[in-house]
């Protein structure tokens, strides 16, 4: 049957064909660049082809999309043989230059960025299209909107050149910023109007603040974002049901911060608000856990019965849910809260339905970018190996175990990535960045405490590639003579124990108080207790020299030293002595740098113990404890606070000596103050020392960008007899402003302090003072 249609269709289609003409000719008139080849590759009909209306339809709509043509006519003319077909073409002119002329707020890389983004980028020497030229238009005005520029326009100005060819200038004519000078929030809000323009991300209303920040400039593309996250607030604050209406936007006139209180006219953005009931908790429910109780996994959920429901709570918990999963190898765990709210109850009745999926495990572990470092000295801080469970949080204290060793730092983000034949089973790639293993430094500078000095030294902190650190170093000051020298093994043995010794010979000026010369040795062992708790042991042998102060009467503040008198010489006081002391300590680190840092905490306990036993003339106790965290409020914002407390007892009823004593002041613990200025004083005010001490301080610290901090600082802190009671309220305190540069290539911060102090120490004192001093408080 087929074989019979199929002969039936060839005999009948030379017949059905006799009465429709054939294209006998295609004339191409007007091209000058277009050559005729491109013109019929665009085309479907062909010579000698059957003649189609339709098909030179959609010619006609495939040529105009080529962009290439401003005009275009396509005529039917009788032939000898059939049909002519003559298109006469227009052609574009070509784009031979393309220019922006712009201002100072967006800049013609702005602009070029935004049109390569939307693929819109006109080429020089592309063709010229009038409705190409207005997209770019209008994708120019857009871009200036969101920078705020409300008020901006947009010329085009296209001038001929030469033979078919054109130059386009855009003209920018940006205009004021057009800023918002109220929100307000109207209807029934019930919120606070302040919680609600916090919750702006842009629109701000014009303030100090705002206007700093550049986020009171009006950009109404933002809108949308901004009044979703007024909504976002509404529901963290229980108003699940919250309507937040069309925005109405007017202008107002009010006077601007700059220049100079002038007025200016800006928008006023009204937005109608339903705040709808308040929610609260309702029941809470955990489902669908296996691996982890539910008793467990409650404690991570903030939200209890009867509290305001917040939605900003809710995915708290779902956080924390999620990281004590993949902490304990669930990578693949999920965390789906349903929620049900009770319209008649005004509750929320919640359900974290959990979906643990497999463990998982570290499959292979490899680093990248340690030449000269061994692979194992990296290795080794790692507390998980290939194999084992791929923990979340033993991971991060193992990446922060590495940076903390000072040989390496992190190039970017360790790649962790599943294996391609087992989705449980995890590869991991640590790229690393070898940190300067040899430093040899020449400085010379001044600080409170050495005065003016130079100084020459040479490190190395990867002395043989497995981490042993090799340190030389000289300094010679006004106050300060150090010489020394040391070497310490992390790993003695390959074992994790570290060993080491410092020999050194070092004299210190402490300005109208004594003089001190100590020359000795330090040995050190050191060891990991447990995940980032460390303890180490130093026993200390050393020849103690204590002298006359180098100032003494008729210099310029005609101070004298109470211990000139002959009766501390042998005592304590005036002489010679040697000690010997064993130092342990035990302490947990997790912050991240020790001159710039942004996290972390520290704890740290230690003891000085001299004498008895251990020999020595020398014979008395020394505790010392200290609290160090540092968190991240924002980003480049960071909040630093320390607390340290000491104090020092005499052992076999000898005496504490007083070069021993606590004296504070300084730019390393009361910074407003002069160096060991502060501690008890006899009846006629002089200087004693203290039996403890106490120094808190506070840091707001803001990176303002490359290698400058600054720093807003609170100290606080005394020196105490031994009698005297540690109170909060007999202490001096430093509060003010501190530049902080720091410089790379010498491994240390130079300061500039600007600070009040509450308290004087001289009757001719000032409050203020300003200093200069290099390295860090805490």
């Amino acid at each position: 049957m087929k074989k019979w249609i199929l002969s039936l269709f060839l005999l009948l289609a030379p017949i059905l064909g006799i009465g429709q003409e054939l294209v006998d000719k295609i004339e191409i008139i007007g091209i000058d660049r277009v050559t005729r080849d491109t013109v019929l590759y665009y085309l479907t009909t062909r010579e000698g082809d059957y003649f189609s209306d339709e098909l030179l339809k959609k010619d006609f709509q495939v040529l105009w999309s080529t962009g290439f043509f401003s005009n275009i006519k396509i005529e039917q003319l009788e032939g000898t043989k059939g049909k002519t077909i003559r298109i006469t073409l227009e052609e574009n002119p070509v784009v031979k230059t393309i220019a922006y002329k712009t201002g100072k707020k967006v800049k013609e890389d702005d602009i070029v960025n935004k049109l390569k983004e939307k693929d819109e980028y006109i080429l020089p020497y592309s063709y010229y299209s009038p409705y190409k030229i207005q997209k770019v238009k209008r994708t120019i005005e857009d871009l200036l909107t969101e920078k705020g520029l409300v008020a901006a326009k947009v010329d085009v100005d296209s001038a001929k050149k030469g033979k078919n060819e054109v130059d386009v200038l855009f003209k920018i004519d940006e205009g004021p910023k057009v800023r918002v000078g109220d929100v307000e929030f109207v209807g029934r809000p019930k919120l606070p109007q302040g919680i609600l323009r916090e919750a702006l991300k842009d629109n701000k209303p014009h303030s100090l603040f705002s206007w700093v920040s550049g986020k009171d400039v009006y950009k109404q593309p933002k809108l949308t974002d901004d009044l979703a996250a007024v909504k976002k607030k509404y529901q963290e604050n229980g108003y699940m049901e919250a309507v937040i209406g069309e925005p109405k936007v007017e202008q107002i006139t009010k006077r601007s911060f700059l220049p100079f209180w002038k007025k200016q006219t800006m928008m006023k953005i009204t937005v109608p608000v339903n705040s709808g009931y308040l929610y609260k908790v309702g029941e809470v429910k955990v489902e669908g856990n296996k691996a982890f109780t539910a008793q467990g996994i409650s404690t991570l959920i903030k939200l209890k019965k009867g509290d305001i429901y917040s939605t900003k709570v809710r995915e708290k918990s779902i956080e924390d849910i999620g990281e004590l999963m993949r902490n304990f190898s669930f990578w693949y765990g999920q965390v789906i809260p349903v929620e049900n709210l009770d319209p008649k109850n005004k509750v929320v009745n919640v359900t974290y339905n959990i979906d643990e999926g497999e463990p998982t495990y570290l499959h292979r572990l490899e680093f990248k970018g340690n030449i000269f470092t061994k692979d194992k000295v990296i290795r080794r801080e790692m507390l998980i190996q290939e194999g084992s469970r791929f923990s979340l949080a033993l991971f991060k204290d193992s990446i922060l175990r590495i940076k903390q060793l000072g040989l390496v730092d992190l190039e970017k983000d360790p790649d962790i990535k599943p294996s391609p034949s087992d989705r449980t089973q995890f590869d991991v790639i640590v790229n690393v960045k070898e940190l300067q293993r040899n430093n040899i430094q020449f400085t010379a500078g001044y600080s409170g405490y050495e005065g003016t000095f130079v100084a020459v030294s040479y490190s190395t902190v990867n002395f043989l590639g497995a981490g042993e650190t090799l340190e030389l170093s000289a300094q010679y000051g006004k106050r300060v003579r150090n010489y020394s020298f040391g070497f310490s093994e992390p790993y003695f043995l390959d074992y994790p124990i570290s060993l080491g010794f410092n020999i050194y010979d070092r004299f210190l000026v402490y300005p109208y108080i004594y003089d001190r010369k100590d020359r000795g040795i330090d040995l050190t062992a050191g060891a990991r207790i447990i995940g980032n708790w460390r303890g180490s042991l130093t026993y200390s042998f050393q020849f103690i020299d204590i002298k006359l102060p180098s100032i003494q009467e008729g210099d310029e503040t005609g101070y004298v030293s109470p211990y000139y008198d002959p009766m501390y010489y042998g005592a304590m006081g005036i002489g010679r002595y040697n000690m010997s002391s064993l130092n342990p300590s035990i302490y947990r680190s997790t912050i991240d740098s020790p001159l710039t840092p942004t996290r972390g905490t520290l704890y740290l306990a230690s003891l000085r113990y001299a004498g008895t036993f251990l020999g020595g003339e020398i014979h008395l106790y020394k505790p010392r404890f200290e609290f160090t965290h540092f968190r991240p409020i924002a980003r480049n914002h960071t909040l630093g606070f320390h607390i340290e407390y000491s104090f020092i007892k005499s052992l076999r009823n000898s005496q504490v000596p007083f070069w021993e004593k606590f004296f504070l002041g300084g730019e390393r613990n009361i910074r407003g103050y002069e160096i060991y200025t502060i501690g008890p004083r006899d009846a006629d005010g002089t200087l004693t020392g203290g039996e403890k001490q106490v120094v808190i301080n506070a840091e707001y610290i803001l990176q303002v960008g490359g290698p400058l901090y600054l720093i807003a600082f609170y100290d606080r802190g005394n020196a105490y007899d031994r009698g005297q009671a540690v109170s909060l309220k007999n202490m001096y305190s430093s509060a003010g402003l501190e530049a902080r540069i720091f410089v790379p290539a010498l491994r240390v911060p130079f300061r500039l302090i600007f600070s009040y102090n509450n308290r004087r120490i001289y009757r001719d004192d000032s409050n203020f003072a300003f200093r200069f001093a290099i390295g860090t408080t805490f």
